[in-house]
């Protein structure tokens, strides 16, 4: 039998009256959840919902933290004094694991959303900042790309990490991720499925000009914004053994 993966999704990312994506309808399929603080999606209620949700699945649930920015949805790199991020990572975890902790569950792991993402898996110091977030509240796991400075900060700390990589975004020559602006940059249907897979069984990834290469993954992304991410993971569900990533010791 294929070894199992963890299949993750960036959710909980609806805010008053705007729908993003179909959280309950996704949650059963997943292993993970990744759910957004506030900042670039997700409300009080919103949040409170997909928590009840993902606890209903067994689902482990993440915090997914980002730059303040919910008109660009936080695709969209900003140039924060570092003091200044901590403090809004901070208050971003604290609110989610209150929710979390009040309806009896707690967090699993850390993943920064968006832009917040590429920028700490490139900067020495975010990467700590985000690190040593998760560590203060006890989070002992890091999600992030198979190399750079996020999994560099969580061994450096004594976090677990968990290698992320993505069945619904197209991978550039240098495996990083197509900018989003560009042609075929988001991957939909048997497009998806087959990176996907391609991924979890092989630890391989086919890059937008077509040479292969080898990506060893903890864990498998898709987006829940994306459109039909629903009928994705569902088939993911069926054609792969999904567990989630190993809670590891609390710090």
């Amino acid at each position: 039998m294929s070894p199992s993966i963890d299949l993750n999704c960036d959710m909980g990312e609806s805010w008053y009256e705007r729908q993003v994506g179909n959280d309950r309808e996704i949650m059963p399929y997943i292993s993970s959840c990744n759910l957004a603080c506030g900042f670039h999606g997700g409300d009080a209620l919103s949040m409170e919902r997909t928590i009840g949700w993902a606890l209903e699945a067994g689902t482990a649930i993440g915090a997914h933290p980002s730059y303040p920015d919910r008109k660009n949805f936080g695709r969209i790199k900003m140039n924060l004094p570092l003091e200044r991020l901590s403090a809004l990572i901070h208050y971003q975890i604290a609110a989610l694991k209150g929710l979390v902790e009040r309806q009896g569950g707690q967090l699993n792991h850390l993943k920064p959303h968006g832009a917040l993402y590429h920028a700490a898996n490139q900067d020495k110091e975010i990467a700590l900042a985000l690190a040593n977030v998760a560590k203060d509240f006890q989070i002992p796991t890091l999600f992030g790309p198979p190399q750079g400075q996020l999994k560099k900060a969580a061994l450096q700390i004594g976090l677990q990490f968990a290698a992320e990589g993505f069945a619904d975004r197209a991978y550039e020559s240098d495996l990083s991720l197509r900018a989003r602006q560009k042609s075929d940059a988001i991957l939909k249907g048997q497009k998806a499925l087959d990176q996907a897979i391609s991924l979890a069984q092989n630890q391989t990834v086919t890059d937008t000009q077509g040479q292969s290469h080898q990506l060893k993954i903890d864990t498998l992304c898709i987006h829940g914004d994306h459109p039909g991410s629903a009928q994705l993971a569902q088939k993911l569900h069926q054609s792969l053994k999904i567990a989630p990533v190993p809670r590891g010791r609390p710090i």
